[in-house]
């Protein structure tokens, strides 16, 4: 519908503005890019950048906004134990594609990070049953547990991220999910 602010015409317009932004992330810092060599790499006028964005780091919220909801889908995707290495290879696929964004959030972003992580453990904590079913002391041993896998998982992808994405999305889930999950990894026994 013409006139409409989700027309495709306004969404290629901030895929391009974004897209350029990445670029731009690849080779300095977010806090020294201006609006002017934005525009000028994404071949938009400055007008057209505010009428969608307020300034650079509003326009790098709107992606964190749009990864999280993307990984979040992901993560309320999976139905059973077997699923997570399908769901740990489906956000490495997401973080490769956005790489530079994902690179930002890990390593410049710590704010967001802490959002992100904060919503994701709800969610998984809210959704898997091996979790809920594990027989934990108490719920600070739950959250300390969660917490050490969490940040080991991070801390992999943050890796991953700075050697340059040399492994798959697909190998990398494997390795974590053997090491969490595997012969040598966590086991978690049901409480009955």
């Amino acid at each position: 519908m013409p006139g409409t602010k989700n027309n495709r015409r306004v969404q290629m317009t901030k895929l391009i503005i974004q897209s350029s932004l990445i670029e731009l992330l690849k080779k300095k810092l977010l806090s020294a890019i201006t609006v002017t060599e934005l525009c000028k790499l994404a071949d938009v006028n400055r007008a057209t950048f505010y009428a969608h964005y307020q300034d650079i780091p509003d326009c790098m919220r709107a992606m964190e906004q749009e990864t999280t909801q993307k990984l979040l889908t992901i993560i309320n995707r999976r139905t059973s134990p077997d699923s997570l290495k399908n769901v740990l290879t489906s956000i490495l696929e997401v973080v490769k594609k956005r790489s530079a964004v994902a690179l930002f959030v890990l390593t410049d972003d710590p704010k967001f990070l802490t959002e992100f992580l904060t919503n994701a453990k709800s969610e998984i904590l809210k959704n898997d049953q091996e979790i809920q079913d594990y027989d934990f002391k108490n719920k600070a041993e739950e959250h300390y547990m969660f917490e050490y896998c969490l940040n080991g998982i991070i801390g992999s992808v943050r890796y991953w991220l700075k050697t340059g994405l040399k492994e798959s999305p697909e190998e990398l889930a494997s390795y974590i999910y053997k090491w969490g999950y595997g012969r040598n990894g966590l086991h978690f026994s049901s409480k009955n």
